[in-house]
């Protein structure tokens, strides 16, 4: 094998309590409920589409089973502590579009990541971002999915998600590969193949 192929290649917690609560299609301008501000270590706004968003930086200790979370109960927008800042304000945007633009649609949210990728890191970045927003999903999924917490309508929308999540993976691992990590196919016959298929002949190759 080529070098260059080589280098190519628990129902009480307090979030399952937040995700009871009905998502508000407008921002609620009442001060931080009790239940979340406890958690709150900073705030921050940024703008979008002209309009300034306002969010609370909240303890990881809110849901430390959760790494990486964000939500938006009530209209009030948050995002965990440990998240990076470089994803902050892709991954708020997501949030909010969820629960203003796009509430009560079906798929609302592989719409809203579909908008937030428009703001995620590009290039060298994209892909641990990827990777980053991909593990959460999964996460998710996980967390409630033996719950009653939740309806099966919210769990089919995380799993589109996710499953976004792994095609765009899948598909930038395997652009511009040099013909010697196609498995002996063709390029014409490797683009037909499905995305999964061809991220498995080039992990074989490698």
């Amino acid at each position: 094998m080529s070098k260059k192929c080589k280098e190519n290649g628990n129902s009480n917690s307090i979030l399952t309590k937040y995700a009871r609560l009905n998502y508000w299609s407008q921002v609620d301008t009442r001060p931080v409920p009790a239940w979340l501000n406890k958690y709150e270590v900073g705030s921050g706004s940024f703008f979008y589409n002209g309009e300034r968003i306002s969010y609370s930086i909240i303890s990881k200790d809110f849901e430390p089973r959760l790494p990486g979370f964000v939500g938006f109960p009530e209209g009030h927008l948050f995002i965990s502590e440990e998240v990076p800042k470089d994803y902050w304000k892709s991954m708020l945007i997501h949030e909010w579009l969820e629960f203003t633009q796009f509430a009560g649609q079906k798929g609302r949210c592989v719409k809203a990541l579909k908008r937030e990728l428009d703001f995620a890191p590009k290039g060298d970045g994209r892909m641990a971002y990827l990777k980053y927003r991909e593990l959460f999903f999964e996460g998710l999924i996980e967390f409630y999915r033996d719950s009653n917490e939740v309806s099966d309508e919210f769990k089919s929308e995380i799993q589109g998600s996710y499953e976004l999540l792994r095609k765009l993976i899948a598909q930038l691992e395997i652009e511009n590969l040099p013909a010697e990590c196609l498995g002996g196919h063709s390029l014409a016959e490797f683009d037909n193949l499905d995305v999964f298929e061809r991220r498995k002949i080039i992990l074989r190759e490698k």
